[in-house]
Order: structure tokens, then C-alpha cells, then sequence
């Protein structure tokens, strides 16, 4: 095993193929459907929740048995079978990433814990040896990353592009950005107080407008 190069897959229109029916295949299918994946299910039955997503057409079923054509013009396929190293082998000949669940030796990428917050999403691996270690460490990130994560990444994509269009010096940008991270905007999150999080994040842009006003003043004035 050897899933070490972490990634976040852009999966929207994609063709994706999932196949199997153990325990963790309703997740994987609707984790796709999330991600806006155009998601086919293949195999003779369905969990209910699986049907719910067909019969609501957001997925597509074939109660069937897998067939080789079904790897046709596909971006991923999951399986869940009982031997995966047939679809696991056609799938490398067609370039298809592969995922064969609980089944190291016929992946080509692994699923990590995740912890959603919003737009926030953080991920584990333990490379596979370990899930209960990144089930835990999951538990704990939980704990201390709550809502208020969520909150402000939406305030922060709001004003983002305002301090782009008025601080067009990329390192007064990355001041910025670390002052607003390092501030008590998040805090004032985290009790509740939104309104005095915009009104503090706002002070911050303003602040910086203003010193580099300043300083292009200053420049201007020096060089006269």
C-alpha cells in the first residue's frame, strides 16, 4: 500500500461507477451523488437507500451483474465484491481509478476519515493500517472544530473577492489573510456574536486599505 499523495477530486459530471453490496456501499454511492458525480449502481439488488436515490433519479441502477462495458467512459469505479481483482485489473488497462472497499491490493486510491464544517473538509489516512487511529483523531477534530469554521469560511469567501480587487500587492494580501485568521473573528464565532465577527473582519480590511494608502502617500511624497 502506498496512498501517501493526498488529493480533493473535482468529480462534478463525472462518470462513476459503483458496484458490490457490502455495508459501505450506500455511503460510497450517495458521498458520490454529494460531490455532484454522475452516478451509475450496478448489481441484481439494491439497499433501500440506494433505491430511494434511484427511484428519485438522482443515480442510475442497472439490477444486473457487472459486465466489462460498464467500465466503459468511466472517471472511478467502487466495488465491493467478493473477488475485485477482475474489475480491479480491467480498470487499470482503461485507465479507470479504482477503489475495491476493505481491499488494499486492488486500489489505486483509498478513502480517508473525513470532518466536514461546511466548505471546510479535512481528511485522515493512516495509509491503511490502521482506520480506527483516523476514526479517532476524526473523533477529536469533531470536538474542537465545530460550526463556527463553517461560518467563517462563508464570511471569508463573502470578502474575498473585495480584498482582491482593493489590495492588489500580493504579500498586503497575505498579511491580511494571516491577521484575519490569527484575530478573534473565529472566536467571537464560536459565541455567537456574528455580527461583531463581519463588524471586526470589516475593521481588518479597512485598516488595511487604509495603511497602504498611506504608504503609497508616503512614496509618492519621498520621490517628489
Amino acid at each position: 500500500m502506498n496512498f501517501r499523495f493526498p488529493v480533493f477530486l473535482d468529480l462534478t459530471a463525472k462518470n462513476c461507477l459503483v458496484t458490490g453490496a457490502g455495508y459501505e456501499v450506500p455511503s460510497k454511492v450517495q458521498a458520490l451523488v454529494d460531490a455532484s458525480a454522475n452516478v451509475t449502481y450496478v448489481h441484481p439488488e439494491a439497499d433501500p437507500r440506494i433505491e430511494s436515490l434511484a427511484a428519485a433519479g438522482l443515480i442510475q441502477w442497472h439490477p444486473r451483474d457487472f459486465e466489462p462495458g460498464d467500465l466503459r467512459d468511466r472517471f472511478l469505479v467502487i466495488t465491493d465484491r467478493d473477488d475485485n481483482s477482475y474489475i480491479f485489473r480491467m480498470a487499470e488497462e482503461q485507465r479507470v481509478l479504482c477503489n475495491s472497499v476493505d481491499d488494499p491490493a486492488h486500489c489505486r486510491f483509498s478513502f480517508g476519515s473525513i470532518h466536514r464544517q461546511g466548505e471546510l473538509t479535512i481528511a485522515i489516512s493512516t495509509n491503511g493500517w490502521a482506520p480506527a487511529v483516523a476514526v479517532r483523531l476524526k473523533e477529536r477534530l469533531q470536538r474542537e472544530i465545530g460550526t463556527e469554521y463553517a461560518t467563517f469560511l462563508e464570511l471569508l469567501k463573502e470578502i474575498r473577492p473585495e480584498i482582491t480587487s482593493r489590495i492588489g500587492n500580493f504579500d498586503s494580501r497575505r498579511t491580511l489573510w494571516y491577521r484575519i485568521v490569527d484575530s478573534d473573528v473565529l472566536p467571537l464565532l464560536r459565541q455567537g456574536q456574528a455580527e461583531a465577527a463581519k463588524s471586526l473582519l470589516r475593521t481588518m480590511l479597512e485598516q488595511a486599505v487604509n495603511n497602504i494608502s498611506r504608504s503609497d502617500i508616503s512614496s509618492g511624497g519621498a520621490g517628489q
